[in-house]
């Protein structure tokens, strides 16, 4: 990543072409990290339901790829458990898991300002994700830098409050507010026609 305000805006490194394939596999490989791709629906390509795979291979490429939300589970060990004891991420129970959210949607003239993307986007993949990994919304948060306004302005769309306070690396922890029960849902979720579709992908078996 070439940009430096990018960079700092999402708490990113710079990293060499080798490093970035080692992330690649890494992200392919690691169990406990979830990623999603960001494509600009292509007006011109099918429904998933009526041609699932002209739908894929129309969104294979970098030509409609704009952004990505990434997600780190990170167990969280009880006081009196030794470091070395402690689970992995993945196999610590759902309670005990902590998730860390990234997202990456930078400007691009395909995507006009105040669309909604973003957060649609991070609706769509905290939906997904905490139904597939078992988590409730107490275990999200975000790391944003105290002057990324737009960033703390979408947590706050989504009902994410402010949390620790580190100023040392100049960063804000966004949280799930405890007293917001939700039984395990989202709130956009109870809403009238909010829904995504999942659309599973074939060519995953020869991949793994």
């Amino acid at each position: 990543m070439g940009d430096e305000a990018l960079r700092e805006a999402t708490a990113s490194e710079r990293l060499t072409l080798d490093e970035e394939y080692a992330m690649q596999q890494s992200w392919r490989l690691d169990e406990d990290k979830l990623t999603f791709i960001v494509h600009l629906r292509d007006p011109s390509a099918p429904t998933p339901t009526s041609d699932r795979l002209s739908f894929l291979a129309a969104h294979n490429d970098s030509a409609t790829m704009i952004g990505d939300v990434n997600l780190f589970l990170h167990a969280v060990t009880p006081p009196s458990s030794p470091s070395s004891s402690a689970p992995s991420a993945l196999s610590a129970p759902a309670l005990t898991r902590r998730a860390e959210l990234e997202i990456m949607l930078p400007p691009s003239p395909l995507v006009p300002p105040r669309s909604g993307l973003a957060l649609l986007v991070l609706q769509t993949f905290l939906s997904y994700s905490s139904r597939s990994l078992n988590l409730p919304p107490r275990a999200y948060f975000a790391r944003i830098g105290f002057d990324n306004e737009a960033s703390l302005g979408l947590f706050r769309k989504l009902g994410f409050v402010e949390g620790k306070r580190v100023e040392v690396f100049r960063e804000v922890e966004m949280v799930w507010p405890e007293e917001v029960a939700t039984d395990g849902r989202w709130p956009w979720e109870e809403q009238e026609g909010w829904a995504y579709e999942e659309v599973e992908d074939p060519r995953d078996d020869d991949r793994d």
